[in-house]
């Protein structure tokens, strides 16, 4: 499998038959499950860079297998290898790869379900849920504070350029952010934001996301603050709205609680097409394919269930909620049962194990699943037997 057809799969790009055989060609074997894990970290954090390409991506994994099959050959690492995949960070201008190591001068690896936070100066931080931490410039000066699961920018830098850090929070997981203007985000699994540490007084307040956000957006009168989420921006002057950004989702959803949006359709350099009004209680979505939004009445609380830790799941079919589960849970689900694809299901989960959903969603369908040697959740075809 080539990395363009691997890279067409994780962008949404592949037809039905090509996604088919990227799909088993992923879970034919633990080393393609590797690259594949490997290649979908370069592209998401790559997306934030607009100078990076997919040869480099290619370039960057043939590195990492060379290192990683060294590392095997010498000291028969055979399971720090199994992580070596899941723990390379690609952030903002520049590449930084993180590899199971005997040397204490090299870098320390980034622990596999980390939040991390790189700076302006490409240092990486880990963040820890229940920790504290200070967020320093190049000079030595604090313009942030972390307390357990929120990070808090301070307004009183003297910065006079924009300077960016991006906060990443894995699959099962959930971060609170406050921006320098007081705007409140919270940060979904599986997602990025790339903010500046201090909006300057000339210009838009601007970020740009990769998965899923709430905000509340600090009012503002004289700066719009625009969220770029993938072909959508979003400009708001105050106002609390969800974002749904996701780069293997077909479509880009905002759904607005209160306040007043501007829906702006970009293209690939991003020239924006025709704007939309959105009126709280309703939600934009935009097709990907063909850039088209529709705008139909939401129901709100389904929308933004994942902030409270819920999951909230409305005549959906099971490809779908299957995605959620794994960002939810932090499990990687392999489905066998086509037939399942196409079930719908409603069903709300708040503390409930991965194990109790799909006890639940057992009630309408028969669902046969048990775990693999390498923790995939597998849900096995009808014609396999029940264990």
């Amino acid at each position: 499998m080539s990395t363009e057809e691997i890279l067409k799969y994780i962008k949404g790009d592949a037809s039905t038959e090509e996604a088919k055989q990227v799909e088993d060609w992923i879970i034919s074997s633990d080393r393609n499950a590797k690259k594949y894990n490997l290649l979908k970290s370069q592209f998401i954090a790559a997306t934030f860079d607009q100078t990076s390409d997919e040869v480099e991506v290619g370039r960057e994994y043939q590195t990492f297998s060379k290192k990683a099959q060294k590392l095997k050959r010498i000291q028969g690492l055979r399971s720090l290898l199994k992580y070596a995949a899941s723990i390379i960070f690609v952030l903002g201008t520049g590449y930084i790869l993180y590899t199971a190591n005997l040397n204490d001068n090299e870098p320390v690896p980034i622990p596999e379900n980390a939040i991390t936070l790189e700076t302006g100066d490409n240092n990486i931080m880990v963040i820890s849920e229940d920790g504290t931490a200070k967020v320093l410039d190049k000079q030595g000066n604090i313009v942030g504070a972390q307390s357990g699961s929120k990070l808090v920018y301070d307004n009183t830098s003297e910065l006079e350029e924009l300077v960016y850090n991006t906060l990443t929070v894995p699959y099962g997981k959930t971060f609170d952010l406050q921006l320098s203007d007081g705007t409140k985000v919270t940060l979904n699994a599986g997602s990025s934001i790339k903010y500046p540490v201090k909006f300057l007084k000339e210009g838009n307040r601007e970020v740009f996301l990769i998965g899923e956000a709430f905000f509340d957006v600090a009012h503002d009168a004289e700066h719009q603050f625009v969220v770029n989420a993938d072909q959508m921006n979003i400009t708001v002057l105050g106002t609390k709205f969800n974002v749904s950004s996701y780069p293997e989702d077909t479509m880009v959803n905002t759904v607005l609680v209160e306040g007043s949006v501007q829906i702006s359709p970009v293209d690939e350099e991003q020239n924006m097409k025709t704007n939309t009004q959105l009126e709280p209680g309703f939600k934009a979505s935009l097709e990907k394919r063909n850039g088209e939004v529709t705008v139909d009445e939401a129901d709100i609380s389904l929308h933004t269930a994942w902030i409270n830790g819920k999951i909230v799941f409305r005549h959906t079919p099971f490809k779908n909620i299957v995605k959620k589960l794994e960002r939810h849970y932090n499990v990687e689900i392999i489905n066998n049962n086509q037939l399942l694809d196409d079930e719908v299901f409603t069903a709300s989960f708040d503390i409930e194990t991965i194990e109790e959903v799909l006890a639940t969603f057992s009630k309408t369908y028969p669902i046969n699943y048990q775990f693999n040697e390498i923790k995939q959740l597998v849900i096995n075809s009808n014609e396999t037997p029940m264990n």
